[in-house]
């Protein structure tokens, strides 16, 4: 069977600010359609996409593969499937590639659980859990400092709480939070779809300013150790194995981009959800049993990742549709959360549902490594944020990119 072909139509200003009716029309059509102008085979729904999360027919990278690149050129794949090569565009760009070169969001394989093994016990439960009078001592400044006049949610209280208690976590001085927030900023504006010339040569230099600066904070650590987890990932050890100074620099870049990224776009999105659904505090205590199931449905109705690529490692099928190896398919994580076929009235918020198993946290071994601290943030923000009353001012604007969904700014005021 031929694989349908869609557009996703990722330019049109109407459908990043709500991609969810499309997500359906598309999701009725196929669950797998080829995008010629992205270049891309898209997957529409839950069941497709958790199985690509967690099967390892499926992976970030085919490096760990051995001639897999050769076996593809002397196969018959079909040439538009084919993903596997590092675009031209951003050959030139070595600071950025380097920046993720040990990420572990793109490792497979023995590097992926060797690294992954080692960063877990430098990240742990309890330092993450010792930050919660932080995160609550953090919030409440920031609401306090807000509470008399309109204040940009994102800006003046998302933002600086978030880059505050990663920057805690890493051991990273205060006074260099803005630089942080300045490079995340910058950096993640190459996960897109599209990216520009500009903005793919700002990236390139904030990940060299990142590099530069991670080396140097890294150094200082090993000459006086602290109670961060820059001191924790440069001591940890697993058999006589420590992660090298660039894996420790491409861990710290991806736990900055990744959880502030992540944490400002989900208080946004799901601060809107519940204003604009006009949620109270009062109804949350009567719906729901903790903050916990209010964070996980807020993730799972507005996700602030709507795709992710990954590599077919092995011929495979998907509703008879055949994917050859070597294909590269995006998993549209904001279609596989709103199917019917899993979650009852999905473009609902309901906090009460029994099916949590939303794409949003990943799944197998890329689940992802923050998830404990991520929850436990907006877990205590959400709770503290509705207990101020808060009022729309203006209808939010989309910043405009598909991939990382958030606003450009969020207005609100204490009543």
């Amino acid at each position: 069977m031929n694989i349908p072909e869609l557009h996703l139509p990722t330019e049109n200003s109407d459908f990043i600010k709500n991609p969810y009716p499309t997500f359906e029309e598309f999701r009725n059509i196929t669950p797998v359609f080829w995008d010629e102008v992205n270049n891309l085979l898209f997957i529409t729904r839950h069941k497709d996409v958790r199985n690509i999360q967690t099967s390892k027919m499926f992976g970030t990278t085919h490096s760990h593969i051995d001639n897999f690149e050769s076996d593809i050129e002397s196969s018959n794949v079909p040439l538009t499937y084919v993903g596997y090569k590092r675009s031209e565009k951003y050959e030139s760009y070595d600071f950025f590639w380097k920046s993720e070169q040990f990420s572990l969001l793109n490792l497979e394989g023995e590097l992926h659980k060797g690294l992954r093994g080692l960063v877990a016990k430098a990240f742990l439960p309890r330092s993450v859990q010792k930050l919660v009078p932080f995160m609550e001592e953090k919030s409440s400044e920031l609401l306090i400092k807000n509470s008399d006049s309109e204040f940009d949610l994102l800006k003046d209280y998302a933002q600086p709480y978030s880059i505050s208690i990663i920057g805690e976590l890493l051991g990273v001085p205060e006074e260099d939070h803005e630089k942080f927030l300045d490079w995340s900023h910058k950096i993640v504006k190459m996960y897109d779809f599209k990216v520009s010339d500009v903005d793919a040569e700002n990236a390139e230099n904030a990940a060299k300013d990142f590099f530069d600066y991670a080396q140097d904070l890294l150094d200082k650590r090993r000459e006086n150790p602290q109670d961060d987890m820059i001191t924790r990932l440069s001591q940890v050890t697993e058999n006589d194995v420590r992660l090298t100074d660039h894996q420790i620099i491409c861990t710290i870049i991806l736990l900055l981009n990744a959880g502030h990224e992540a944490t400002v776009n989900t208080l946004g999105n799901g601060l809107y959800g519940l204003l604009s659904n006009e949620i109270t505090q009062n109804q949350l205590l009567k719906e729901s049993s903790n903050m916990t199931d209010v964070v996980e449905e807020l993730i799972r109705w507005d996700s602030p990742l709507q795709f992710f690529q990954r590599y077919v490692l092995e011929d495979t099928e998907i509703d008879n549709y055949k994917i050859p190896k070597g294909s590269k398919v995006a998993i549209l994580l904001g279609s596989a959360n709103r199917d019917p076929e899993v979650f009852d009235n999905p473009s609902e918020l309901n906090f009460d549902r029994e099916n949590k198993d939303h794409s949003s946290w990943g799944g197998g071994i890329h689940f992802c490594i923050g998830a404990h601290l991520a929850r436990l943030e907006l877990e205590v923000s959400f709770k503290q944020l509705l207990s101020q009353n808060l009022n729309l001012i203006t209808e939010p604007e989309r910043t405009g990119a598909f991939g990382i969904r958030g606003y450009k700014n969020l207005l609100v005021k204490a009543s």
